[in-house]
């Protein structure tokens, strides 16, 4: 394929908005930078009748732009909450099917070849997209406002983003014209490309909540690029499942959202050694703000989950409704629209980064990192937990929170530990742990839920009930059992 020599990295901050707010936005960016031009978009997205190539990470589009036919191939790279890193490659070409050649020859050590030779279109993208320069001195960004929808057979998506790409000079000013940009209409971290979402489309799958994916780190890659990696796989863990939780109320979406969170502050405590400045306090205190906001919603669920009767009372009900509005009121706030941008930058280029005291830590490889970071999560368990048995209802809640760094943690790290003598205890490992976190999500329970329905002036309603004493002494075997299993990071 023509253009592998002229292989580009793209680097961008994609923002999403509602269609409604896109003449705004338009108005704002006409006064605000140089419009250069307009265009009319129209690109046809080909794969396998099995989607060989989404399933290795690629998509194949033609680009029709006037009389212009452009076919591209993107790789997919690192999922990185707005922050998309991907290598790509162009090439003209004069017909509406996709040109494979020699030099993509490449592509057969994912797609077998048969089925590259049956490539056919499943989505379509038809968009306006309108570019504009902001140019300062050394500092030159690029804006691209794109108005239009994603076309899968009868099905239709609307699709309204906007694009800044730093094409030279100061990254901070991407964030800067970001929160502009926020300030005049409400936006979110983009964090799907436009393949991901014609995907979706095209599949037609029904809405459910979706799962972290696992981070893929390498052992030679520095420790705070390990952090970035982790942080920023928490964030789009987090938007994907924001997005199911702004249509519906939906108890999987919301508690995903609320997993994403902890994983994110959680990371943030893992590795706050490297993470020196002032930032630090305030975001992780902001994200336990959000997660607390939408607690009442998850305690809800979790209280109509465990009913010892049916049909759910009306007035459990109608109070699930309000904490769900309310959920989403604090999701759609100022607020934490503008932490979101202010968290992707300082992920992305934080005082933490160039600290000096701080050098060596972040250019640390992660691989020697993460088993000081395991043992240390390992050993504030271990001590939490002595007594268990004993502890009252706080010290016991505290023992749940280390349990559950530790797990995730031990998510976050484990493919740099790939021998299979690692992965079979790492297995181990994970469902002790497992066990042990339910055992204490059913004691959490015994102290939450009747505080929730006395709140809720709901004494009547019976929820399921657990005997403390035997569910006291099971998480006692379950925490005992953990510690005996060698960690798979040794």
């Amino acid at each position: 394929m023509n253009g592998l020599a002229d292989q580009q990295l793209e680097i961008e901050l994609k923002l999403e908005l509602d269609s409604e707010n896109a003449t705004k936005i338009q108005r704002f960016l006409r006064k605000s930078l140089k419009r250069d031009q307009a265009q009319a978009l129209d690109s046809v997205y080909f794969d396998t009748a099995e989607q060989h190539l989404r399933k290795a990470r690629f998509s194949l589009r033609i680009r029709h732009i006037g009389k212009r036919r452009i076919q591209t191939l993107k790789a997919a790279g690192e999922a990185t909450a707005g922050l998309f890193t991907r290598p790509e490659w162009e090439r003209d070409i004069k017909s509406n099917v996709p040109l494979l050649d020699r030099e993509s020859a490449f592509l057969e050590n994912f797609v077998p070849e048969s089925a590259l030779a049956d490539l056919h279109p499943v989505f379509r993208t038809v968009v306006h997209r309108y570019l504009f320069e902001a140019i300062e001195r050394d500092n030159f960004i690029e804006v691209s406002f794109d108005q239009g929808e994603i076309r899968a057979g009868r099905r239709k998506q609307p699709l309204c983003e906007v694009e800044i790409e730093l094409k030279r000079g100061d990254p901070a000013l991407l964030f800067k014209l970001a929160q502009e940009i926020n300030a005049v209409v409400p936006v979110r971290l983009g964090v799907l490309s436009k393949a991901e979402r014609g995907y979706n489309l095209a599949r037609s799958a029904k809405v459910q909540a979706i799962k972290a994916d696992p981070v893929l780190l390498m052992t030679e890659m520095t420790s705070a690029k390990a952090l970035q990696a982790i942080a920023q796989s928490c964030i789009r863990h987090f938007r994907l499942n924001e997005t199911i939780l702004s249509r519906h109320d939906d108890a999987g979406a919301l508690h995903q959202t609320r997993v994403a969170l902890r994983r994110l502050r959680s990371v943030i405590t893992l590795f706050r050694k490297m993470l020196t400045d002032e930032r630090y306090e305030a975001l992780r205190t902001d994200i336990k703000w959000m997660a607390t906001a939408l607690g009442m919603a998850r305690n809800i669920d979790v209280l109509i989950a465990g009913l010892e009767s049916r049909p759910v009372p009306k007035a459990l009900l109608a109070a699930r409704r309000h904490a769900y509005a309310q959920a989403r009121a604090s999701l759609d706030s100022p607020r934490w629209r503008k932490l979101m941008l202010e968290l992707a930058e300082w992920l992305s280029i934080g005082p933490w980064l160039t600290h000096p005291k701080n050098r060596s830590r972040c250019n640390r490889p992660i691989a020697q990192s993460a088993v000081r970071i395991l043992e240390r999560s390992l050993r504030r368990f271990e001590r939490r937990g002595r007594g268990l048995v004993h502890l009252d209802d706080h010290a016991r809640h505290r023992v749940r929170i280390e349990a559950k760094k530790l797990r995730y943690a031990a998510e976050f790290f484990e493919t740099l530990f790939p021998s299979r003598d690692a992965k079979q205890r790492r297995k181990a490992f994970g469902r002790a742990i497992e066990a042990l976190l339910d055992s204490l999500g059913d004691l959490n329970d015994l102290t939450v839920v009747p505080a929730l329905l006395k709140d809720l002036d709901l004494r009547q309603v019976r929820f399921g009930i657990h005997n403390r004493k035997r569910l006291l002494k099971k998480a006692e075997r379950q925490y005992k059992t953990l510690l005996k299993i060698t960690p798979f990071w040794q």
